[in-house]
């Protein structure tokens, strides 16, 4: 089933490799490989909490890590690159073909960079963020099915403000984690909003409706790290995407799927 209208926000694609010692010394030549479609770079700092395990217990840190977008001059696609990861994130995903293949041609360059050393990969995963609200006369139920919807209150008196439906699964390819945020503070989860988020434009309004937050989440982790192969990263991709499509329909009712189409 092909749901081409379906109320899709952000799309974000990632690939992740062991640390690279001073990654800076490659933006030059990344940025030379791309920048015919991702001519703008930001270069920004950002916090992140870590946790680490001792014999004295769980001790909570905070790291900054330096991140570098390349992005469209529309600003509605960017290649994000840390010492650990390189990913594609978007608010004009098209189709995973399209997805894909910038994805791929993105990462060819990069690891042809000369002493980029990238031969591993640790992790890759893809998301994909819809906000799905209620049009004219119908609500919330019209288009999401009861089970990923937060329970209605047990008495009449009583009218839901705010809910979520969060789980985990394990899949074929991965770990699926599906959240459902019901008329949450925001229009994209709180980890991804970031300053090159906002740089970007692509926080939006809360809507004035009742509406929902749909994340899926779909990620494989490797015991071990795996040989970098440019076609088995965008292949393992298309298996988590593959996947996610169908928990993202199973979540829809009738009503939903032919708005959708």
């Amino acid at each position: 089933m092909t749901l081409k209208n379906a109320p899709l926000i952000y799309t974000l694609g990632m690939i992740q490799f062991p640390k690279i010692p001073n990654v800076e010394r490659f933006i030059d030549f990344f940025l030379d490989k791309i920048r015919s479609e991702y001519p703008l770079v930001d270069d920004v700092k950002m916090s992140v909490c870590n946790a680490d395990f001792s014999p004295q217990g769980i001790r909570i840190g905070q790291n900054e890590c330096r991140v570098w977008q390349f992005s469209s001059v529309d600003r509605k696609w960017g290649f994000i690159l840390t010492d650990q990861t390189l990913c594609l994130h978007t608010v004009n995903y098209k189709d995973f073909l399209d997805f894909s293949h910038r994805l791929q041609k993105g990462l060819e360059f990069f690891l042809k960079i000369p002493e980029v050393g990238v031969s591993w990969m640790t992790a890759l995963g893809i998301r994909y963020i819809n906000l799905v609200s209620a049009e004219s006369n119908y609500v919330l139920k019209d288009y999401l099915n009861l089970w990923v919807l937060p329970a209605e209150p047990p008495k009449p008196q009583l009218s839901i403000i705010e809910g979520a439906y969060v789980a985990r699964y394990k899949t074929e390819a991965g770990e699926l984690r599906l959240q459902s945020l019901r008329n949450p503070q925001f229009t994209l989860p709180q980890e991804l909003q970031s300053p090159l988020i906002v740089k970007n434009g692509w926080i939006r309004n809360r809507p004035l409706t009742d509406f929902a937050l749909v994340d899926i989440d779909h990620c494989i982790n490797f015991s071990q790290p795996l040989n970098m192969k440019t076609k088995d990263a965008i292949k393992s991709l298309k298996d988590l995407r593959g996947i996610s499509k169908e928990v993202f329909i199973s979540i829809g009712t009738e009503f939903a799927h032919k708005s959708w189409r």
